[in-house]
């Protein structure tokens, strides 16, 4: 119950602090939400933006602008060449924490015909990630993609 109590807590500080949201402790709540979900659409957009410029991924999912609110900020992708263990481990060595494989979702991993070759790279910026983590990101998978 404390950890519970603590998250509305934090929720509810953001949506005061950083959104400006007045009120009480629900409309402040709600108002921090709407600020992580805008944030993180914001940075879910730069990230597909810089991917779609690396020669040789495929990203899974939503990547028009106009429909980036119908997405979450996870991005899943494949590149034609490296396998999806091969660039989390390279960037878990530059200290750049993502997922690979099916994600639990074998039978969606199958669906895209991505299971028998490992299936994807996921890369979740949250509302505590910056612009700038994700360039360092960026820059750290074009390396790993010309190697």
């Amino acid at each position: 119950m404390a950890g519970t109590a603590a998250a509305v807590d934090y929720f509810a500080w953001i949506g005061e602090t950083m959104a400006g949201g007045e009120g009480n402790r629900r409309q402040k709540v709600c108002a921090g939400m709407v600020a992580i979900a805008g944030y993180e659409q914001t940075l879910s957009q730069h990230l597909v933006r810089g991917l779609q410029s690396i020669p040789g991924i495929t990203i899974h999912g939503i990547t028009a602008d106009e429909a980036m609110s119908r997405r979450g900020p996870t991005v899943a992708f494949t590149h034609e060449r490296h396998s999806p263990d091969d660039i989390a481990r390279e960037l878990a060595a530059a200290n750049i924490f993502a997922w690979s494989g099916h994600n639990y979702a074998v039978e969606v991993a199958r669906a895209l015909g991505v299971l028998e070759s490992g299936g994807v790279v996921r890369i979740g910026p949250v509302h505590y990630n910056s612009a700038s983590e994700i360039d360092v990101t960026l820059e750290v998978l074009q390396k790993i993609i010309e190697a």
